[in-house]
């Protein structure tokens, strides 16, 4: 299984990243603190940025193209030609003012085209953000769980019938049934210790499996459906984010790590390509 540095750019905050176009070869990823969405090319090696004017929480392929944005100051579809439209408020699906100032953090669409999307605290305290959802139209938002601290690992096994979901702070994969009216009957599929690392950003396989970064831990891992460690990968780098399937047989695996907190290795917040053996799943387009 060899590792290669997938691109040199450093980020401070890597994470996020997602396949889509031809062949799924344009692989899209986002720096947070450095207010960023980078993307490359596969096979043509273009790379391209853009930037986002606050802290960007996600960045997520459109079926025209665009992308959808969670940053500090909302959630927007950013057209083509840059420009930009608000999606709902987080507000929207709230009683009234939130006590602590949130951000977006981790999304992904859904198998219904539908987007998950959860929020934090600008300083990570606990129980202070939610998980929602927005309408296919993008029209309406609605919460779907509450309190949560930092939403991470959003990703449905293949059959769309049950969603994987981190809250990083509990140290546990969790998974919930999922229809298309919503998530029911969570448990809890893996229990973490704290010398793995910190659950971050992850994804689903072909197989029902879960991938998922750990933030100190220095690894990627996978679980299977039942909740047991099937791989573990080790990374050069301290803090591994997140990772997303992608190329044209979606078997290559892109690791997103961050430059904070390992600063003095020339290979932290570099984004990372692997073959673990396992395909992934196509990335699902928002409107």
């Amino acid at each position: 299984m060899k590792l290669e540095i997938f691109d040199e750019r450093r980020c401070t905050l890597g994470e996020g990243p997602t396949s889509s176009g031809l062949k799924n070869s344009h692989v899209m990823w986002i720096d947070i603190l450095s207010y960023k969405v980078l993307w490359r090319d596969i096979h043509s090696g273009e790379i391209g940025s853009f930037d986002t004017p606050a802290e960007v929480g996600f960045a997520l392929p459109r079926k025209n193209s665009g992308v959808v944005l969670g940053h500090a100051s909302g959630a927007t579809l950013r057209e083509v030609d840059g420009t930009e439209n608000p999606l709902p408020s987080w507000l929207e699906a709230e009683s009234g003012p939130l006590a602590i100032p949130v951000r977006w953090n981790d999304a992904k669409v859904a198998p219904n085209g539908e987007l998950f999307a959860g929020t934090m605290a600008f300083d990570g305290a606990k129980d202070a953000g939610s998980l929602y959802k927005f309408s296919r139209d993008g029209k309406t938002i609605t919460k779907l769980l509450a309190p949560v601290s930092i939403s991470n690992a959003l990703d449905w096994t293949p059959d769309g019938t049950t969603f994987y979901y981190v809250d990083t702070l509990t140290m546990q994969l969790d998974k919930f049934d999922y229809e298309d009216s919503g998530i029911t009957n969570r448990r809890t599929l893996v229990k973490f210790d704290e010398s793995d690392g910190m659950p971050d950003g992850g994804c689903s396989d072909s197989e029902g499996g879960m991938w998922i970064g750990f933030w100190g831990g220095s690894h990627i891992r996978r679980y299977d459906s039942t909740g047991r460690k099937t791989h573990e990968i080790k990374m050069p780098v301290k803090n591994i984010t997140s990772c997303a399937f992608a190329g044209e047989n979606l078997d290559m695996l892109i690791v997103t790590t961050a430059s904070a907190d390992d600063a003095e290795n020339p290979k932290s917040g570099m984004t990372f390509a692997l073959e673990p053996g396992i395909k992934g799943n196509k990335t699902v387009l928002f409107n």
